[in-house]
């Protein structure tokens, strides 16, 4: 996995998940008939399943875990970014503490799945607004996004150490 981190409503996980797996498939649901019988309805498509497991480590193990519990108890949607993945919306569907017998380590397991009617909204375009001081290459660490991809997609920035505050950067 590469580097960048995994970032979700401005949390940033400090070490990435040992185990990161994303499934694509379709959001079907079954619609109930009196007779017993149900029918399948295909609500989206692509929708995303992402599924992790990872460790915090340290004297402050359970308060790490404790700030994404606050995340996962959150009922609406937020921005998911994973290493060599565009930014999505997604709903922090599941966290699951896994008790081992190991000194200041608590393991956790988690799965977000992509909120797919908010993403129509950002599919084709997603944009981050430029911070003070904040240069293409701190863009890019952050949404783990190309620096030569960002810099195709923004053929108005003509320094990439240079950016003007309140600016718009394209990101997909």
């Amino acid at each position: 996995m590469k580097t960048s981190k995994i970032r979700y409503k401005g949390y940033e996980w400090e070490h990435n998940p040992e185990s990161l797996r994303i499934v694509y498939s379709d959001n079907i649901n079954e619609l109930k008939l009196f007779d017993g019988k149900s029918i399948p309805r295909k609500l989206s498509s692509k929708c995303r399943i992402v599924k992790g497991r990872g460790g915090f480590i340290g004297y402050d193990c359970l308060e790490q875990f404790n700030e994404l519990l606050k995340l996962q108890t959150e009922p609406e949607s937020g921005v998911l970014t994973l290493p060599e993945t565009k930014p999505f919306y997604a709903y922090f569907k599941k966290l699951e503490l896994i008790c081992e017998p190991v000194s200041d380590t608590v393991f956790y397991s988690f799965e977000f799945i992509e909120d797919s009617v908010r993403n129509t909204v950002i599919e084709e375009e997603y944009y981050h607004t430029v911070l003070e001081d904040e240069t293409l290459w701190d863009i890019s660490y952050r949404y783990g996004a190309d620096i030569n991809s960002l810099i195709e997609l923004n053929s108005q920035i003509s320094r990439v150490d240079e950016l003007e505050t309140g600016s718009r950067v394209r990101i997909c």
